[in-house]
């Protein structure tokens, strides 16, 4: 009988194989471990580098505060400050209010730490003269306030006072005896209708009267209306505005003009010509509505 014999060494070579393909198995189990262990490694590192950045700043921003409370405390108020009354936009501000704003630095500056500084500022936008009021110190001696002076454009009927109008919509002081202008300006076009007329309008600590988001916006657009008549060539008497209906207008020789709602650079434009036609033609309004579309409604006066 016969038997098919296996050439002599082939099964030390499948062994051979089996250890072969085994020890790449762990190879490559290995390799994807290591390459495991390293993304987790780095992983780990950057989350212990944001760890330590996070730290780094919040001591970075402790030790600005304890630097600054040292500033204060231990360095303590000189015994001569040096105080600079700036402008933001360069215009210097009068010198009675760089005397007043003096006078209360020296009231109430001892060490000159920041809640100081901050009662400063607070003391001299009480003046109701100021707008925007910084108080810095760059120095252990020196304190810069810097701030813009309020600026009246028109007037406006409030609380049965007549108040100053800034550009920014800003009502403050009192017109009949200048309280809170600075600026030399006597602004002669009078905004009513926008604001409440009862007695005891709300004041701010600043000395501004307080508008709700609707009135500041009306406020806003009376202001919009006297520059535009301005570009116009349209000399004003007053804005007056009226719920419902828009604003109206009363020109200096006291025609009352009717212009609604926005927009009105193209109301005020066709005005002017307008009034220029009526010139030509010797005719004089006594009311012209320009709040319908396209139409102009004139109102002769009788002479």
């Amino acid at each position: 009988m016969f038997r098919a014999l296996k050439p002599r060494g082939s099964k030390k070579r499948s062994i051979l194989d089996k250890q072969r393909v085994k020890s790449s198995e762990r190879s490559a189990k290995n390799d994807t471990f290591f390459s495991w262990s390293l993304a987790a490694k780095g992983l780990v590192g950057v989350l212990i580098l944001t760890l330590l950045w996070g730290l780094s700043i919040r001591i970075l921003d402790k030790t600005h505060e304890v630097t600054s409370y040292l500033n204060s405390v231990i360095v303590l108020a000189p015994r001569e400050w040096r105080i600079e009354v700036t402008s933001k936009s360069g215009t210097p501000l009068p010198d009675d209010i760089s005397r007043e704003v003096y006078r209360l630095a020296s009231r109430l500056l001892r060490t000159g730490n920041p809640t100081e500084l901050s009662v400063l500022a607070r003391q001299v936008e009480s003046l109701g003269m100021l707008d925007a009021v910084k108080v810095i110190r760059p120095l252990a001696d020196t304190i810069i306030l810097s701030a813009e002076l309020r600026r009246p454009a028109l007037l406006a009927s409030v609380g049965g006072k007549t108040r100053f109008l800034t550009l920014d919509g800003t009502v403050y002081g009192d017109a009949n005896d200048a309280s809170g202008n600075q600026t030399g300006a006597h602004p002669s076009v009078l905004v009513g209708g926008i604001l409440n007329q009862s007695p005891g309008a709300s004041i701010d600590s600043s000395q501004r009267v307080v508008t709700s988001n609707e009135e500041k916006r009306h406020l806003l657009e009376a202001v919009d209306i006297w520059q535009r008549a301005i570009e116009a060539g349209v000399d004003l008497s007053s804005i007056n505005f009226q719920k419902f209906r828009g604003f109206s207008i009363l020109l200096a020789d006291q025609t009352e003009i009717v212009i609604g709602i926005k927009p009105f650079d193209y109301k005020l434009k066709k005005l002017r010509g307008i009034l220029d036609g009526l010139k030509r033609d010797g005719v004089v309004a006594s009311r012209i509505e320009l709040d319908y579309e396209g139409k102009a409604f004139i109102k002769e006066k009788k002479l």
